[in-house]
């Protein structure tokens, strides 16, 4: 892949391929979608990328895709759910803004029961994920708790 290269998934991030890429990753009848997100896996390992995700809101397509193959049991539906999580974790590093997207996109119970029916990998991931989130939660209502008398 030409994406795996950082300099590379930062141009294609300027060049605004994080919206084609989304569109072509939610859309079912599309052959490439696990292609799309292999791509927008190596656009968010890169800060550019990762806000041009952001602005295409991504958190709430990928909470998407996830939500639509969570119950097709097919290799092609693990993959995808694979790949999707992986674009959140990326998204998910060191970003408040992330947990109250996911929230807000209901990604907890769709990643609780990734981490039940999912692929290894998938349950991995979507493991991790869950424990950055409640990590973060923690962290954000401490400070809030701190802060107020």
């Amino acid at each position: 892949h030409l994406s795996s290269a950082p300099s590379n998934g930062s141009k294609l991030a300027k060049v605004g391929a994080v919206p084609i890429l989304l569109g072509i990753a939610q859309d079912e009848r599309s052959k490439i979608g696990s292609k799309a997100l292999i791509t927008l896996c190596n656009i968010a390992a890169t800060s550019e990328g990762r806000k041009a995700l952001f602005d295409a809101n991504a958190v709430a397509t990928l909470v998407d895709i996830l939500a639509k193959h969570q119950k097709n049991r097919s290799t092609a539906s693990e993959e995808m759910q694979e790949q999707a999580v992986a674009v959140l974790l990326l998204l998910s590093q060191n970003n408040l803004r992330f947990v109250s997207l996911a929230m807000q996109a209901g990604a907890v119970d769709l990643l609780v029961s990734l981490c039940e029916h999912g692929n290894s990998r998938a349950k991995e991931k979507a493991s991790t994920l869950l424990n950055i989130i409640r990590e973060i939660s923690s962290n954000e209502e401490e400070c809030s708790d701190s802060i107020l008398p």
